[in-house]
């Protein structure tokens, strides 16, 4: 009981029911909570929302989603059981159980009696893991009837954001809350389940009103509750701060609520190292005694209190960079870097994690549009005597180069940052928001502390944190171009050049195409870079890897799947190819749904141009027919590793099927039909994106790691332990046929079961074909033709 009484009590001051000052004492601390009428929400003020499984709480928990989604379970938020007795909560409630409702930012136009009005945020500041300050929102659904449901996840969208409320029986009080995007768009509602509550859709698509609201009529209803006290007429005060300091009393929305008539004192609470510059009362500057301030006779709501923050005159400036990092999955910041400067550097064992704090205001780059403003979780601080992280401790174990053993004592202080758990991402950790939103930002980091940093020498500094940089090496190395300015099938590209080739001659090249909707706007250069994109990746592997796959790259933007987007493209690189730079013998590319389409279309119509191909999934691929490979052999020249997962729509079955049936037609055809999208190493750990989701899979799995169905091709067994970009660079258009051992049809030096089913698929084959050159592999005896003869000798080299 005693427990009880300083929560509520702790709750009271949230709600502005005890504030300091003239206010009168505080009423007795509630133990009840009363359902609410709908019709007296009120922006500011603290509720429960409870189903018939329980209260909302602000935990994450997996929730069983049988027959919607890859796995049977999406990320949802936890409840926990309440006793209701009559109209009243009787058993505890915690604080991850009460959720503030600010105004929400939705957008869409209302339809069908749905979607009026800007909604709420529901917002949460419990503590602890799965918890945050971000509001209750639902993340991308991926084409799945459930969509992920959490206050942690990464990009601010206010249509996403936003819980609209639907009133279900006036008389009984309940309602629906929903996520509404408009008319036939996304739209879900939230709903309860015994695991704990997601939001769900009526279909694995977009949705009209009226589907949404036999979806919300189907879920189970929602009752608010709110505190148990009667608190006569009150007022609210907005309070807010600027950066590097708080005030108090407010709440997660900024109201204060006060009694009509009375007094609230605010205090200004300076970070360390920084103190009060500014106070503001509706507009107005006003005199600050002690850091403290007192509006008196508060009779109306409305007011508005303002405090800003200045450094210290003894601080001095620290500059930091701001450090992003590629994973398969896209553009992630995974640290803050402090530069103490030259010559000064400070001892391991005087640093720790709850010294510092991380906030971060991101915008896209029209410098207004939010993507994230909150904190960071820090999880680890140590030094290094260069400016980049040693390795990642976040998620556990770590990542491979994880240096456990840091440095005693060094010039710059790694602030590791949380960005990944077994949910996925966490809040703020991806450049672009989250994996569906291609779009750069502008970073804006914050750093404080809460005492002085000591040096090895045995000064001091009180700092004022300043951001000197972002930088990313991965894609730091890329710049933007164009395949044909001002003319026909002109495409915006950006291109690492390795500059290698100066003393290695032509080097490679690898070229990969976005999937649909992740181009990004135009002018936004690096939009596909933010998302999961197979150049970057190579990029980073490029880092990790010196010397191993030296190589230029270039990731295409908004590509037009057609001729004269392909001869822009061709003639840009043979441009590179003429500078010295180029090996045409060795030109790849690959690209994801929309990028796969375009990948293959490119092959199709250029066949003699690439050394190999990489599609990854998409319903828009159409691979050559029977009649277009035997008219065009160049087409079996192009060595092929496709995936695709086995759900997603049709494209896992046709791909099957055109592999068992048709791959006999290629020199070197691989395809791996995934059962599931899981990525098992650094920093996955097995995590399971849903159907679609292909490109971290496979650019972060060894080729035998990924969970297939059907596996074909003569490379599987020869490239199990090693990834995608160790096969790719073994590929080479001008590879001597000559030169291998009689018989070695799939090129793996040696002669096995596996040449002499390529051959016995090429039955019939003869030199009648356009090019003798590209078709000369199969004929063993060199007689003309492929016939039984050839699988006769192929046999005896077998036995030999």
């Amino acid at each position: 009981m005693r427990r009880m009484a300083a929560l509520l009590v702790c709750f009271a001051m949230l709600a502005g029911l005890v504030v300091s000052g003239h206010a009168e004492a505080a009423q007795e601390p509630i133990d009840t909570w009363r359902q609410v009428d709908p019709a007296d929400v009120q922006i500011g003020k603290s509720y429960l929302v409870v189903s018939e499984h329980g209260a909302l709480s602000n935990a994450q928990a997996t929730i069983k989603t049988p027959g919607d989604v890859t796995g049977d379970t999406q990320v949802g938020m936890a409840s926990k059981p309440v006793t209701i007795e009559g109209d009243l909560i009787t058993s505890e409630v915690t604080d991850d159980m009460i959720w503030q409702f600010g105004r929400g930012a939705n957008t869409a136009a209302a339809s069908g009696g749905l979607g009026e009005g800007p909604g709420y945020y529901v917002l949460n500041n419990a503590p602890g893991a799965g918890a945050g300050k971000e509001p209750l929102r639902r993340e991308s659904s991926f084409n799945a009837q459930h969509a992920p449901l959490n206050t942690t996840g990464a990009a601010i969208n206010g249509n996403q954001q936003s819980m609209l409320l639907h009133v279900l029986d006036e008389e009984e009080g309940t309602v629906s809350l929903y996520i509404w995007g408009g008319d036939n768009q996304w739209n879900f509602a939230l709903t309860s389940t015994e695991d704990g509550f997601t939001s769900k859709s009526r279909a694995a698509n977009t949705t009209s009103a009226a589907q949404l609201l036999e979806q919300i009529n189907e879920t189970p209803a929602l009752r608010l509750y709110e505190p148990n006290v009667t608190a006569g007429v009150q007022h609210s005060v907005m309070a807010s701060t600027g950066a590097n300091g708080s005030i108090s009393p407010s709440s997660l929305t900024g109201h204060v609520w006060v009694n009509d008539g009375e007094d609230v004192t605010f205090t200004f609470n300076p970070a360390f190292g920084f103190e009060v510059d500014t106070v503001t009362v509706n507009g107005d500057e006003v005199t600050v005694t002690d850091n403290t301030y007192t509006i008196e006779n508060v009779t109306a709501s409305g007011t508005t209190i303002h405090a800003t923050f200045k450094a210290a005159a003894n601080a001095g400036e620290l500059p930091f960079t701001v450090y992003n990092d590629i994973f398969s999955v896209g553009n992630v910041t995974t640290a803050a870097i402090i530069d103490l400067g030259e010559g000064n550097a400070a001892n391991l064992a005087d640093l720790s994690e709850d010294m510092f704090t991380a906030a971060a205001k991101n915008t896209r780059l029209d410098g207004t549009t939010d993507i994230f403003d909150g904190f960071r979780n820090i999880t680890r601080v140590y030094v290094n005597n260069a400016p980049e992280p040693l390795g990642y401790l976040s998620p556990a174990p770590g990542s491979e180069d994880l240096v456990t053993d840091t440095p005693a004592s060094g010039r710059y202080i790694i602030l590791e940052f949380e960005f990944w758990d077994a949910y996925g991402y966490t809040s703020g950790a991806m450049v672009s928001g989250n994996l569906q939103n291609a779009f750069s930002a502008i970073l804006n980091y914050r750093i404080n502390v809460d005492r002085e940093i000591k040096l090895t020498d045995g000064s001091t500094i009180t700092p004022r944190f300043t951001q000197a940089a972002v930088v990313n090496p991965s894609l730091d190395k890329f710049v933007p171009d164009q395949t044909n300015p001002g003319g026909t099938g002109s495409m915006d590209i950006l291109i690492s050049l390795d500059e290698s080739w100066e003393e290695q001659g032509p080097l490679p090249l690898f070229i990969y195409n976005h999937g649909g909707g992740r181009g990004g706007p135009a002018g936004d250069f690096f939009a596909p870079m933010a998302t999961a994109n197979g150049a970057a990746v190579l990029s980073k592997r490029q880092l990790e890897n010196p010397g191993k796959y030296n190589a230029h790259i270039i990731a295409t933007q908004n590509h037009t799947n057609n001729q004269e987007n392909n001869e822009a493209l061709i003639a840009y690189v043979k441009k590179l190819a003429a500078e010295g730079k180029v090996d045409l013998n060795r030109v790849y590319m690959s690209g994801f749904s929309m990028g796969s389409g375009y990948t293959v279309g490119f092959y199709k119509r250029n066949p003699e141009f690439l050394a190999a191909i990489i599609p990854l999934t998409g319903q828009t691929v159409v691979w050559p027919t029977t009649e277009e490979v035997n008219a065009n052999p160049k087409l079996t020249k192009t060595a092929i590793w496709a995936h695709a997962h086995i759900n997603d729509t049709t494209t896992g079955n046709l791909w099957r099927e055109y592999f068992t049936t048709g791959a006999g037609l290629y020199l070197n055809a691989n395809a791996n039909i995934l059962e599931t999208n899981k990525a098992f190493n650094f920093p996955y750990y097995g995590y399971d994106w849903t159907p679609h989701e292909t490109e971290a899979q496979v650019f972060s799995n060894l080729l035998g790691q990924s969970d297939t169905i059907f596996r074909h091709g003569p490379s599987q067994e020869t490239y199990a332990e090693k990834n995608i970009f160790d096969w790719l660079f073994a590929q080479s258009r001008n590879q001597d046929t000559g030169s291998l051992l009689p018989g070695d049809v799939n090129n793996d030096n040696r002669v096995s079961v596996g040449d002499l089913a390529l051959v016995t698929k090429a039955y019939g084959k003869t030199s009648s074909s356009p090019d003798w050159d590209e078709v000369k592999i199969y004929d063993i005896n060199e007689d003309g033709k492929i016939d039984i003869e050839d699988l006769i000798v192929l046999a005896r080299l077998i036995l030999q």
